[in-house]
């Protein structure tokens, strides 16, 4: 029970901050290249996510538990380098090309990162990441039609972002080592089973 607790709160706050960062830099997108290719794009994104998030639920049970703790582990510290260097980057102005593109690369590359995280913490216990995931989405929206996510600094949600998949990353590549680690570690991110 404390497992699917931990995992429905690490969910929760991944997908919500991850989501969060996203409808940020959609709201930002539209602007500047229109609803119709945002939402396209969008749907790009969304589409590549679902389907990454299903092979890799799928494909994960041929391989053995070590090797994919540390992969997803390094997975999972590459997209948090990735937050935290668009954290610490000076924003500048593009073209509305190079911003599609952009948008295009961001959707692709979130997809990624999202599908891995949430697939991760589905292997740990699927019911309580997916019923995470889903209120997160419901809260995101709920904030969108306020108007309340719209305050939020990107770069904020960016630091969020990367700090939450350093501190999961991390723990899976010491457990995929098989490096001691002290019990706290265990019950904060618990190993895939």
């Amino acid at each position: 029970m404390v497992f699917e607790f931990i995992v429905f709160f690490t969910a929760l706050k991944y997908v919500f901050v991850e989501g969060g960062e996203q409808a940020l830099v959609g709201i930002g997108t539209l602007a500047r290249i229109g609803y119709r290719e945002t939402l396209k794009i969008t749907l790009i994104g969304i589409a590549v996510g679902i389907f990454l998030y299903f092979l890799f639920l799928n494909i994960v049970g041929f391989f053995p538990t070590n090797l994919v703790e540390i992969a997803l582990g390094v997975g999972l510290l590459y997209f948090s380098y990735t937050m935290f260097k668009e954290f610490f980057e000076i924003e500048k102005e593009e073209s509305t090309t190079k911003y599609k593109i952009g948008y295009l690369y961001i959707a692709i590359l979130e997809a990624v990162e999202n599908s891995v995280a949430l697939a991760t913490f589905s292997l740990i216990d699927m019911a309580s990441a997916v019923s995470g995931a889903v209120i997160a989405i419901g809260l995101i929206i709920g904030l969108l039609y306020l108007g309340i996510i719209k305050r939020i600094p990107l770069k904020l949600t960016r630091l969020a972002s990367g700090i939450l998949l350093a501190l999961t990353g991390i723990p899976l590549i010491i457990y995929g080592l098989d490096i001691p680690y002290p019990e706290l570690m265990h019950w904060l991110i618990p190993p895939l089973s």
